[in-house]
């Protein structure tokens, strides 16, 4: 069926035919085509900043922006959405001005499609790069930064495991204002600015000629963005020119005609807002790619458009799908690469999360038609990228409900399920200081991975990923880390002389403490080494409050600010803290001193304490102990995440509980654990998931304890994955019992859960055969992945986790 059949305001709509071999060729083109490293974001880098020596860093970072976007190759392929990151389809970047390290190694590099290749003639650039770049990236002027504040250097805790820095790679995650770009348009946002510029005062001295720069900066990338959405349209009349194919001329024309119109301008159509969007977020994530750049209710924001096209009967449902579909094909062909460590603590994930259901500013329910489609699509696509989150309450539609299910038994691992109460609770309390409102709360999303946050409004500096289940092996080792050799806590005595298990606990706090500290020292470090350095004027002129106060978001320019300072390891501490209470200040089935040499045996030779390890009380099975300590050491982390001060601008804050894969990196240099895990295993993915296997009570009792392990409003996150045989979710029952599991839990105060479908059988055969499973996706903690891809480490893990029955 044709697209368009009238004309449209200043626009003729021509149309196109739905064609679903096109999506399949778009989506093999994914997975067949290798990765590369484009390696001319790094030449035009380099050469960018030797023009510009001397320049405000606002300044700096707005012309490589502009001399990147006026250069960098482009091209259209068989996608009526256009636009990319790299030159060419599947090609990443990469960005040393935040970390060279691994450009110093010949490693294998890994993306999120897989292993990426680097030309030896691109590597030969790496020399000039290393050169240039030593001692300056980001990551290397925060530890210098941190060694002249604190007197010791902070590598050593990061070797060791006990925190993941955010400073080797880019920084900060959000939501962006994409409503703000389809109702204005990029010009409307340019002359917001313009008016700000002419009104602002001439001064060199004062705070006017910050905003000056500020303004100037911004300026410069709004129209980069503008004159790059051109270049595509040259490009496609480029190719219509020497087209013999007439059905492929018209598409590029319309390609072409389109790509002149938005985001300069408002669009004028349901496909013209797709564009739009795309090319607003694509800009950013060539700005500054990394984790996080989520899209907020994109399905809501697009909704208006779609019905206007479809009331006219311009557009159907199966056309609009159509659409969405290459739209998502492009997102999953964003990547980037940041080393091997990276690789282990993020597998690559992009974090483009959108959310669904909701609700309104006013209380209702926010679904909006749009949101079913979005599901129909990834139904259809299976993709990575995006992911989703269904933000859930109880005036839900049951069919909208059933069709995020039929997502689920899909295998994908999403949508991720939200709770809305709590996300209000949580953005409330947070920004409470901040002046925000109900309404504002209301419409919170998820920004990244699984953390809430104001939407549009919100700038995400990084702090750092925090190992809790250090500071346990620390307090059992005098502060030295068992694998390294190396004090790194501080000493609160051997094992051996804890006379009660109060003592054990009092150590652990201590070190606990002694982390948080350092650890946000050094992100505090970061995110100031970040807004010296790094600013991102693109980013910031898509935050609310930014504009309005003249000032770039890392400089706390945006409405609301937060950091993000992730803790994992949490249920792994507890685990072992309840083994040795019970095994040897309880029933004293050991000595500390026996339990000590099992776990520096890593329980070879020790089979039979590493069996009563094992069957101690484990978190996810409805015992109201284990969960009571769980939540303790989540309250007592509270206590010594805010005595560690505020975040980097001075605001509250809240720390975020869960693991991306983390877990894998934290796990990879952590020795054997009380608990029975041994050493370098991944540790317990999520933030009150079960270790895996050791949830032995069926899927309610795990529901139940992770709803009650960790008041989820006082941290930004939360995080629940179980994992189910396909078979059990089969039909209307599988529905209906999944469903049930996710309203018990969130009445309980849960406030995520998302769910593995899959067989633990396919998952071993993948790891031994990945040639037959290229397109086996599972989900890790906030996002999926191809399993063949992921570290061996995740893999495993996700092997080992329960899968649950109902009964």
């Amino acid at each position: 069926m044709a697209m368009a059949m009238a004309r449209k305001e200043n626009f003729d709509e021509r149309g196109f035919e739905v064609d679903e071999e096109r999506i399949q060729r778009l989506k093999a083109q994914l997975l067949d085509t290798p990765q590369k490293l484009d390696i001319q974001r790094i030449e035009v880098l380099m050469e960018s900043y030797r023009e510009t020596e001397g320049l405000p860093h606002l300044i700096r970072r707005a012309k490589f922006f502009e001399k990147l976007m006026k250069e960098k190759g482009l091209y259209v392929d068989e996608s009526l959405i256009v636009g990319s990151m790299a030159a060419f389809p599947m090609g990443i970047y990469a960005h040393p001005e935040w970390n060279i390290d691994w450009m110093k190694k010949d490693v294998k590099a890994v993306s999120h499609l897989g292993d990426v290749t680097i030309s030896d003639e691109d590597k030969k650039l790496f020399e000039e790069v290393i050169a240039y770049w030593d001692g300056k990236t980001l990551n290397d002027r925060s530890n210098k930064k941190f060694e002249e504040m604190y007197g010791f250097s902070p590598l050593p805790p990061q070797v060791a495991g006990l925190f993941y820095n955010f400073t080797s790679w880019p920084n900060g995650a959000g939501l962006a204002n994409y409503h703000k770009v389809l109702t204005k348009g990029v010009g409307g946002i340019i002359k917001d600015v313009e008016e700000r510029l002419k009104a602002l005062p001439l001064s060199n001295v004062d705070a006017a000629n910050e905003k000056r720069v500020f303004y100037e900066a911004v300026h410069t990338e709004l129209r980069t963005v503008i004159h790059w959405a051109h270049r595509y349209a040259e490009l496609a009349k480029d190719m219509a020119a020497k087209e013999k194919n007439p059905e492929r001329v018209k598409e590029l024309l319309e390609i072409a005609e389109i790509c002149e119109w938005v985001p300069e301008n408002t669009p004028r159509s349901f496909r013209e807002a797709v564009q739009s969007l795309f090319f607003t977020h694509t800009a950013l994530q060539i700005e500054q790619v990394g984790c996080g750049t989520s899209l907020g209710y994109m399905g809501q924001i697009l909704e208006p458009f779609y019905q206007k096209d479809k009331q006219a009967g311009l557009i159907t449902k199966e056309e609009a799908v159509y659409l969405l579909k290459m739209l998502f094909i492009k997102f999953q062909e964003m990547g980037y690469y940041f080393g091997q460590e990276f690789q282990k603590a993020n597998s690559a994930d992009m974090g483009q999360t959108i959310s669904i259901g909701g609700i309104t500013s006013d209380g209702k329910d926010a679904t909006a038609e749009l949101d079913y489609l979005l599901l129909d699509a990834q139904i259809a696509l299976r993709n990575i990228q995006p992911t989703f989150a269904l933000f859930y309450h109880d005036n839900l539609k049951e069919d909208f409900l059933s069709k995020a299910v039929d997502l689920v038994r899909t295998g994908v691992g999403q949508p991720q399920f939200m709770n809305t109460n709590i996300m209000v609770q949580r953005l409330l309390d947070q920004y409470r200081a901040d002046g925000i409102t109900l309404a504002e709360a209301r419409r919170g999303a998820v920004a990244g991975c699984v953390t809430t946050a104001p939407n549009g409004a919100t700038s995400h500096h990084l702090e750092g990923s925090h190992c809790i289940a250090k500071a346990l092996e620390f307090a059992l080792n005098d502060g030295k880390d068992p694998l390294t050799g190396q004090q790194i806590g501080p000493k609160t005595g051997a094992a051996e002389s804890f006379a009660t298990y109060e003592d054990l606990y009092e150590a652990f706090r201590e070190q606990m403490q002694y982390g948080t500290e350092l650890v946000r020292n050094h992100g505090r470090i970061g995110c100031m080494m970040s807004e010296e350095y790094l600013p991102v004027p693109l980013r910031s002129s898509l935050l609310d409050g930014c504009i309005e106060n003249g000032k770039a978001c890392w400089a706390g320019g945006a409405k609301y600010s937060t950091a993000v300072h992730i803790i994992c390891g949490v249920v792994d501490t507890a685990n072992s803290l309840a083994a040795v209470k019970k095994l040897v200040f309880e029933d004293k089935k050991l000595t500390m001193g026996e339990l000590m040499k099992a776990l520096e045996a890593n329980f070879e030779g020790y089979e039979k304490i590493k069996k009563m390890c094992l069957n101690a009380p484990k978190h996810g099975n409805d015992d109201d102990e284990m969960t009571a300590l769980v939540r303790k050491v989540y309250d007592d982390y509270l206590v010594s995440y805010y005595r560690a001060g505020p975040c980097y601008l001075g605001k509250k804050g809240k720390p975020d509980a869960y693991s991306k894969s983390a877990h894998n990196l934290h796990g990879a240099v952590t020795g054997a654990l009380p608990c029975g895990r041994e050493a370098r295993r991944a540790l317990t993915d999520g933030s009150v998931s079960a270790m895996p296997g050791s949830d032995t009570n069926g899927p309610t009792a795990l529901a139940n304890s992770a709803a009650q392990a960790q008041d989820a409003a006082a941290f930004t996150s939360n995080h629940l994955n179980m994992k189910f045989h396909p078979a059990t979710l089969e039909g209307g029952a599988g529905t209906r019992n999944l469903l049930s599991i996710v309203k018990g839990y969130m009445d309980k105060g849960g406030s995520h859960v998302q769910f593995n479908c899959v067989d633990s059988d396919t998952l071993k055969d993948a790891q031994a055969h990945p040639e037959k499973y290229r397109d086996l996706v599972v989900r890790v903690a906030g996002f999926s992945a191809y399993f063949i891809h992921l570290d061996k480490g995740v893999q495993d893990e996700v092997i080992r986790r329960t899968e649950l029955k109902f009964h």
